[in-house]
């Protein structure tokens, strides 16, 4: 265990995480005595896991840690479990495109990654992108701060966030990815209130590899040696947006997802607010 110490030890992989995670809630994979992964997401006292300082991280490396992940949603507060279920205590999510493979069909996920970003070029969402390859398979992130405040004022973020993946989602012909992937790459929308995704820099619970992330125009210079632990290529870059390029998208995405998923046919259902039907029905996905 003393190499998974050593590795979140390094001051590279500890800005990654802390900038990724802060305002976010953790959750960690802990390795026992005995070598079995365990899962968990609230510290003593059933608080919330959450890293907003080195000292924080270090705490945590001490207890065996294997992998690391952080919410879709970052919060205003972080203090107990009711933060995490309060709607007007989420300040933002991040749109993602959980692009669910096998390490073996990396060139048909990365061909699939790629629809995807055509969709979002389209819209002209692309200084905001970044990618992660968490292992196996990659996420396709939108910075959440690239919805400008008058839209999140306006909307429920994770709302935002679930419609936007959804739109992009059902814009991928259905002929396209069973022809390319026969069924073996899959893109998933799991956005919803507790979802996480891995962090940058953590290394894979099973697998030999780390979370890299890569700009859009570094996708087609991917290789799987770019996740090798001993000589991974990460981007820090994924930090980057710009101010609203999300917005036409964002308010796009809003008013046809909610009409697709709340509306039977194309009747108009008088009933309470798109943003809280939408919330209401990720609880029950749960």
């Amino acid at each position: 265990m003393k190499t998974l110490r050593e590795h979140y030890s390094r001051p590279e992989v500890q800005r990654e995480i802390l900038d990724f995670c802060r305002g976010r809630w953790v959750a960690l994979h802990l390795l026992s005595s005995g070598g079995k992964l365990i899962f968990r997401r609230y510290a003593d006292r059933h608080k919330p896991i959450k890293i907003e300082s080195l000292a924080d991280l270090d705490r945590i490396n001490d207890c065996m840690l294997r992998s690391i992940y952080a919410t879709a949603n970052v919060y205003r507060r972080l203090n107990r479990v009711e933060d995490l279920y309060d709607q007007a205590n989420i300040a933002y999510s991040t749109p993602t495109w959980d692009i669910d493979s096998d390490i073996s069909n990396w060139r048909k996920t990365i061909q699939v990654a790629r629809e995807i970003l055509r969709f979002l070029g389209e819209w002209g969402i692309k200084r905001s992108i970044y990618i992660k390859w968490s292992g196996n398979g990659c996420h396709i992130h939108i910075n959440e701060r690239s919805i400008s405040g008058n839209l999140i004022d306006k909307y429920n973020p994770l709302a935002l966030a679930y419609a936007i993946v959804e739109y992009i989602k059902s814009k991928i012909p259905l002929d396209f990815a069973g022809a390319l992937c026969n069924g073996k790459v899959i893109v998933e929308n799991k956005m919803d209130l507790t979802r996480v995704f891995t962090c940058p820099l953590s290394l894979h619970r099973e697998l030999d590899a780390i979370c890299v992330c890569m700009r859009a125009e570094d996708l087609e210079k991917f290789t799987p040696e770019w996740i090798d632990p001993q000589k991974f290529k990460h981007n820090p870059d994924w930090r980057e947006f710009k101010d609203g390029e999300t917005d036409k998208l964002a308010e796009k995405a809003y008013k046809t997802v909610g009409e697709n998923l709340f509306r039977p046919g194309k009747r108009r259902r008088k009933t309470k607010p798109l943003d809280k039907q939408i919330l209401e029905w990720l609880q029950k996905k749960e």
